[in-house]
Protein backbone atom coordinates (compact mmCIF):
# COMPACT_ATOMS: atom_id res chain seq x y z
CA UNK A 1 0.00 0.00 0.00
CA UNK A 2 2.81 2.39 -0.90
CA UNK A 3 0.91 4.43 -3.48
CA UNK A 4 -2.85 4.72 -3.50
CA UNK A 5 -3.92 6.27 -6.78
CA UNK A 6 -7.13 7.01 -8.55
CA UNK A 7 -6.60 7.52 -12.24
CA UNK A 8 -9.05 9.82 -13.97
CA UNK A 9 -7.61 8.60 -17.28
CA UNK A 10 -9.01 5.14 -16.49
CA UNK A 11 -12.54 6.56 -16.53
CA UNK A 12 -14.42 7.23 -19.76
CA UNK A 13 -14.24 10.86 -20.87
CA UNK A 14 -17.40 11.22 -22.92
CA UNK A 15 -18.76 14.46 -24.30
CA UNK A 16 -22.34 15.53 -23.67
CA UNK A 17 -23.14 14.62 -27.26
CA UNK A 18 -21.62 11.14 -26.87
CA UNK A 19 -23.54 10.55 -23.66
CA UNK A 20 -26.81 11.65 -25.27
CA UNK A 21 -26.34 9.02 -28.01
CA UNK A 22 -25.65 6.10 -25.67
CA UNK A 23 -28.20 3.28 -25.84
CA UNK A 24 -30.63 3.65 -22.93
CA UNK A 25 -29.25 0.65 -21.03
CA UNK A 26 -25.70 2.02 -21.27
CA UNK A 27 -26.94 5.49 -20.31
CA UNK A 28 -28.65 4.05 -17.25
CA UNK A 29 -25.59 2.02 -16.23
CA UNK A 30 -23.25 4.97 -16.84
CA UNK A 31 -25.48 7.34 -14.86
CA UNK A 32 -25.75 4.91 -11.95
CA UNK A 33 -22.00 4.22 -12.00
CA UNK A 34 -21.24 7.96 -11.89
CA UNK A 35 -23.71 8.42 -9.01
CA UNK A 36 -22.09 5.56 -7.10
CA UNK A 37 -18.65 7.05 -7.80
CA UNK A 38 -19.86 10.44 -6.55
CA UNK A 39 -21.36 8.90 -3.40
CA UNK A 40 -18.12 7.01 -2.78
CA UNK A 41 -16.05 10.15 -3.38
CA UNK A 42 -18.12 12.19 -0.91
CA UNK A 43 -17.84 9.39 1.65
CA UNK A 44 -14.08 9.04 1.15
CA UNK A 45 -13.55 12.82 1.35
CA UNK A 46 -15.32 12.75 4.72
CA UNK A 47 -13.13 9.87 5.90
CA UNK A 48 -9.95 11.59 4.72
CA UNK A 49 -10.95 14.84 6.45
CA UNK A 50 -11.68 13.00 9.70
CA UNK A 51 -8.37 11.11 9.40
CA UNK A 52 -6.53 14.40 8.89
CA UNK A 53 -8.24 15.81 11.98
CA UNK A 54 -7.04 12.82 13.99
CA UNK A 55 -3.53 12.80 12.53
CA UNK A 56 -2.96 16.53 13.02
CA UNK A 57 -5.08 17.04 16.14
CA UNK A 58 -2.22 18.62 18.10
CA UNK A 59 -1.47 21.19 15.38
CA UNK A 60 -5.18 21.99 14.99
CA UNK A 61 -5.55 22.49 18.76
CA UNK A 62 -2.47 24.74 18.73
CA UNK A 63 -3.96 26.88 15.92
CA UNK A 64 -7.27 27.15 17.78
CA UNK A 65 -5.38 28.52 20.80
CA UNK A 66 -3.93 31.32 18.65
CA UNK A 67 -7.28 33.01 18.09
CA UNK A 68 -10.22 33.00 15.70
CA UNK A 69 -8.54 34.54 12.66
CA UNK A 70 -5.44 32.35 12.92
CA UNK A 71 -7.55 29.21 13.43
CA UNK A 72 -9.70 29.89 10.36
CA UNK A 73 -6.78 29.45 7.94
CA UNK A 74 -3.41 28.00 8.81
CA UNK A 75 -0.69 25.74 7.46
CA UNK A 76 0.62 22.52 8.91
CA UNK A 77 4.19 21.58 8.01
CA UNK A 78 4.82 17.84 8.17
CA UNK A 79 8.31 17.32 6.80
CA UNK A 80 8.17 17.77 3.04
CA UNK A 81 4.37 17.92 3.14
CA UNK A 82 2.44 21.15 3.65
CA UNK A 83 -1.25 21.07 4.45
CA UNK A 84 -3.31 24.25 4.16
CA UNK A 85 -6.20 24.02 6.59
CA UNK A 86 -9.31 26.09 6.16
CA UNK A 87 -11.64 25.99 9.12
CA UNK A 88 -14.29 28.61 8.38
CA UNK A 89 -16.91 29.34 10.98
CA UNK A 90 -20.56 29.44 10.03
CA UNK A 91 -22.72 31.90 11.90
CA UNK A 92 -26.34 30.87 12.46
CA UNK A 93 -28.82 33.36 13.88
CA UNK A 94 -31.76 32.31 16.02
CA UNK A 95 -34.66 33.43 13.84
CA UNK A 96 -37.23 33.56 16.65
CA UNK A 97 -34.97 35.73 18.80
CA UNK A 98 -34.19 38.07 15.88
CA UNK A 99 -37.90 38.35 15.16
CA UNK A 100 -38.53 39.46 18.74
CA UNK A 101 -35.75 42.04 18.48
CA UNK A 102 -37.22 43.29 15.17
CA UNK A 103 -40.66 43.67 16.77
CA UNK A 104 -39.17 45.75 19.61
CA UNK A 105 -37.32 47.90 17.06
CA UNK A 106 -40.53 48.59 15.13
CA UNK A 107 -42.34 49.55 18.35
CA UNK A 108 -39.46 51.91 19.17
CA UNK A 109 -39.77 53.48 15.71
CA UNK A 110 -36.50 52.12 14.32
CA UNK A 111 -36.13 50.73 10.82
CA UNK A 112 -35.31 47.02 11.04
CA UNK A 113 -33.64 47.18 7.60
CA UNK A 114 -30.96 49.49 9.04
CA UNK A 115 -29.78 46.70 11.34
CA UNK A 116 -30.82 43.40 9.78
CA UNK A 117 -31.11 41.83 6.39
CA UNK A 118 -34.76 41.11 5.96
CA UNK A 119 -36.03 38.74 3.31
CA UNK A 120 -39.68 37.95 2.92
CA UNK A 121 -40.96 34.71 1.47
CA UNK A 122 -44.19 32.78 1.24
CA UNK A 123 -44.37 28.99 1.53
CA UNK A 124 -45.64 27.55 -1.75
CA UNK A 125 -47.97 25.19 0.12
CA UNK A 126 -49.66 28.15 1.80
CA UNK A 127 -49.78 30.19 -1.41
CA UNK A 128 -51.49 27.33 -3.25
CA UNK A 129 -54.24 27.14 -0.59
CA UNK A 130 -54.99 30.84 -0.51
CA UNK A 131 -58.15 32.35 -1.95
CA UNK A 132 -57.56 33.52 -5.56
CA UNK A 133 -58.04 37.19 -4.58
CA UNK A 134 -55.32 36.95 -1.94
CA UNK A 135 -53.02 35.10 -4.36
CA UNK A 136 -53.63 37.81 -6.96
CA UNK A 137 -52.33 40.46 -4.56
CA UNK A 138 -49.08 38.52 -4.10
CA UNK A 139 -48.69 37.36 -7.71
CA UNK A 140 -46.59 40.35 -8.90
CA UNK A 141 -44.00 39.61 -6.20
CA UNK A 142 -43.73 35.91 -7.09
CA UNK A 143 -41.19 34.65 -9.62
CA UNK A 144 -40.85 31.06 -10.67
CA UNK A 145 -37.27 30.41 -11.71
CA UNK A 146 -36.35 27.49 -13.92
CA UNK A 147 -33.40 25.56 -12.52
CA UNK A 148 -31.31 22.93 -14.23
CA UNK A 149 -33.04 19.57 -14.28
CA UNK A 150 -31.64 16.63 -12.38
CA UNK A 151 -32.13 13.04 -13.44
CA UNK A 152 -32.21 9.83 -11.49
CA UNK A 153 -32.39 6.69 -13.58
CA UNK A 154 -33.84 3.40 -12.39
CA UNK A 155 -35.35 0.42 -14.07
CA UNK A 156 -39.13 0.02 -14.04
CA UNK A 157 -40.13 -1.87 -10.91
CA UNK A 158 -36.81 -1.10 -9.18
CA UNK A 159 -37.20 0.00 -5.56
CA UNK A 160 -36.09 3.57 -4.89
CA UNK A 161 -33.65 3.81 -1.98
Amino acid sequence: MNHLQLQQAALPDLSVSQISRLPKDQLAHFSNAVQQLNDWTVQMRGRINRAMEIRYADQIRHAECLGQEEAARFRIDDGDLQIDVSNPKEIVWDQQHLSQIAERMVVAGDRVQDFMQVQFSVAEQDYARWHPLLRAAFQPARKELITEPTFQIRWVGEVQL
